[in-house]
């Protein structure tokens, strides 16, 4: 049986600045204890040269004003790597908030974390695959989750209760337990580099792991 720490996990959710990985603005945590959300954070951050572009101001309406006395990434992430500790990371197309992180921490030329991920994009297709569609806006309509949409905070709670819905449907509270039950391999992260939350037998499942500082393949 699970101890009641496999039941612990942080939703998470970056937005960025510009195209590039390495743009991170704004960062919301969600923490889920023993399988109840515990706690919601939110987190301005200054990107680069404080420069954004047109495009992904349009998305999330986060401007250079608004960061212009945020800390870095690099000055917040000790406060993240605190908030995390360790546990599971859990993101709606993880793929992206993997990345972003990913690319902070090659910029900042930091080792990555050692700990293990799961999307909500994955998993939510294997639970439910005759949903319309599996954005994050499609599933939480369908779990009925009220949320405003590329807010940091409000994105990682949709992605936080989703997970908790599939863990119900599921039957299976840790997201390991979750995962094993719909055909899914964790993502990991550490410190030679990642593999990504797929579902086995997949295309993914069968290639080799990146490595830090490699850029992502190809879509």
């Amino acid at each position: 049986m699970a101890s009641t720490c496999d039941y612990d996990w942080v939703a998470i959710d970056f937005e960025t600045a510009t195209g590039r990985r390495a743009s991170a603005c704004a960062v919301g945590l969600v923490e889920v204890r023993d399988g109840r959300i515990a706690g919601t954070e939110s987190f301005l951050i200054r990107p680069p040269g404080n420069a954004y572009s047109g495009f992904n101001i349009s998305i999330h309406g986060i401007r250079p004003s608004m960061t212009l006395g945020s800390p870095t990434f690099g000055e917040l992430w000790p406060l993240l790597a605190e908030r995390i500790g360790g546990r599971p990371l859990v993101a709606h197309n993880a793929s992206f908030d993997m990345s972003v992180l990913r690319h902070e921490l090659d910029h900042l030329g930091r080792r990555y974390p050692d700990l293990e991920y799961y999307c909500t994009l994955v998993l939510s297709r294997a639970c439910w695959p005759g949903l319309h569609g599996h954005r994050l806006s499609d599933v939480a309509s369908h779990c009925g989750i009220a949320f405003r949409h590329h807010d940091a905070a409000e994105d990682a709670r949709a992605c936080a209760e989703i997970l908790l819905r599939i863990s119900a449907a599921s039957g299976a509270m840790a997201p390991r337990d979750v995962a094993a039950r719909h055909g899914v391999r964790p993502g990991r992260l550490d410190a030679d580099g990642y593999c990504a939350c797929s579902r086995k037998g997949g295309a993914q499942t069968l290639a080799p792991p990146f490595r830090a500082g490699q850029c992502d393949p190809p879509s």
